[in-house]
């Protein structure tokens, strides 16, 4: 221009800064403990679902029943889904679920269950959290030790293109939530552990008179049982899907459980009311199967021992079903033992795990 006025721009917007996207690890870590919380939530129902199939089912038929039903409903799914079995290096992993939490635990739990009541019976629960923990970190330590060795090139050789890269914290090729490995407990969260433990035990033997009976020599079998199928069972869910983990487990046990049911069922008396129906369909398709699906799949997104002490909460909320639809009733140390476990719950959430430095 002659005047040698400087042409006029328009004016710019403000400078908007977009928020950050939520973190993967994050969202994953949410939807882990939601997913761990909702198989506490289906575990709770277990005990007064065995008291309800008890009434009209001997406990090696009602076992039978109970694992023959979700290994065929297990069965039908992956059929249908067309899934490849496991390679053949997942397989001692999945016979250790099986004998766990497919037929160790309903079947010592059940037989533990003739002679204690659910809430003496709950005193399982609050000691499964501990236990399992302690199985992880004695794994995860045999694993280190595994790696040290020179062994780790082999393992991921053998994992093939499917292995996490967890610098990049891709997820699996499943779409599950990547597992969290290389972190170990606080000294803090094993205290509030043990302490949280101690409450549920206190609380539950105090609820049964503190009388030890014949059924917890089955309850403490069923604890150790329980506790190595919840470790491998997450160790699993890490390579593949978890509602596969517990479907190839229930699958490998389909010939056994059909056969003990059939023939429990002609040895045995049988007098089927709703309770006792009701009862039998819970255990199989909730507890033993959908339960452990979205628990499988909490335990990989949050780790072993964080996921464990989240069933903390399932003695109390065993008791309260056991109020509900047992008629048991429950003295007030109930409000401070639920109290005291609320707040074992929020400090080992809180401590988390120390995360070892990557290489």
């Amino acid at each position: 221009m002659s005047g040698g006025a400087e042409p006029r721009t328009a004016a710019r917007p403000p400078l908007v800064r977009p928020r950050p996207a939520p973190s993967p690890v994050r969202r994953g870590g949410v939807l882990g403990t939601v997913m761990a919380a909702l198989g506490v939530a289906a575990f709770s129902l277990t005990f007064p679902a065995t008291a309800w199939g008890l009434e009209g089912l001997g406990p090696w038929s009602l076992v039978g029943c109970r694992l023959a039903l979700a290994g065929l409903v297990a069965g039908g799914a992956l059929a249908a889904l067309r899934v490849p079995p496991p390679g053949r290096r997942h397989w001692p992993g999945l016979l250790v679920v099986a004998g766990g939490v497919v037929f160790g635990f309903p079947l010592l739990s059940t037989l533990a269950l003739r002679t204690s009541t659910t809430s003496h019976a709950a005193v399982v629960v609050g000691l499964l959290p501990l236990t399992t923990a302690v199985y992880a970190a004695v794994r995860t330590a045999k694993g280190a030790r595994r790696c040290r060795k020179g062994e780790s090139a082999q393992a991921l050789r053998n994992e093939g293109p499917s292995t996490v890269d967890r610098r990049q914290r891709l997820r699996r090729p499943g779409g599950g939530p990547t597992p969290k490995r290389g972190s170990r407990p606080t000294p803090k969260f094993w205290a509030a552990a043990v302490v949280g433990a101690a409450v549920i035990v206190a609380f539950a033997l105090e609820q049964s008179g503190g009388a030890p009976t014949i059924g917890d020599l089955y309850l403490f079998g069923a604890l150790l049982v329980c506790a190595a199928g919840y470790g491998e069972g997450a160790r699993l869910a890490g390579h593949m899907p978890g509602w596969q983990v517990i479907g190839w487990a229930l699958v490998a046990c389909l010939p056994l459980s059909v056969a003990g049911a059939a023939v429990a069922m002609t040895t045995e008396p049988v007098h089927l009311t709703a309770h006792a129906v009701a009862g039998a369909l819970w255990l199989a398709l909730g507890s033993q199967f959908l339960g452990l699906v979205v628990w499988y799949r909490g335990m990989a997104a949050i780790g072993v021992a964080r996921a464990s002490q989240l069933q903390l909460a399932q003695p109390l909320l065993t008791l309260v079903w056991s109020v509900l639809l047992l008629g048991e009733h429950l003295t007030w140390a109930a409000p401070a033992a639920a109290v005291a476990v609320l707040v074992c719950i929020g400090v080992t959430q809180r401590a988390g795990a120390n995360r070892q430095k990557q290489p």
